[in-house]
């Protein structure tokens, strides 16, 4: 679990602090040591996906995405299309969870 900071009363500026790590088993402990290999990855996973939702803001869904990708009209980076093809199979329908 990620800490968050920032300085604004309403919270506009605040940012993940990836150096600080909650203990998942007691929310009331934390340490600052580096986050291990699986913490890194779901940091970066979690950092695609609101960059990712920033994109779509409402105008697009995770299948327009996709459709996008297909029609090789998608405008973002290789990580995004990984992260949209994570989501499908091979026949291009929905992964659920």
């Amino acid at each position: 679990m990620p800490i968050y900071t920032g300085k604004s009363r309403d919270d506009s500026d605040m940012q993940e602090s990836l150096d600080m790590f909650i203990n998942p088993d007691n929310k009331n402990k934390w340490s600052n040591k580096a986050y291990n290999k699986e913490q890194r990855q779901i940091a970066k996973d979690h950092k695609t996906y609101l960059e990712l939702m920033d994109y779509m803001n409402g105008k697009y869904t995770l299948q327009d995405c996709y459709n996008q990708i297909q029609n090789k009209t998608f405008p973002l980076t290789a990580r995004f299309k990984k992260y949209v093809l994570s989501h499908y199979d091979e026949n291009g329908n929905f992964i659920k969870f």
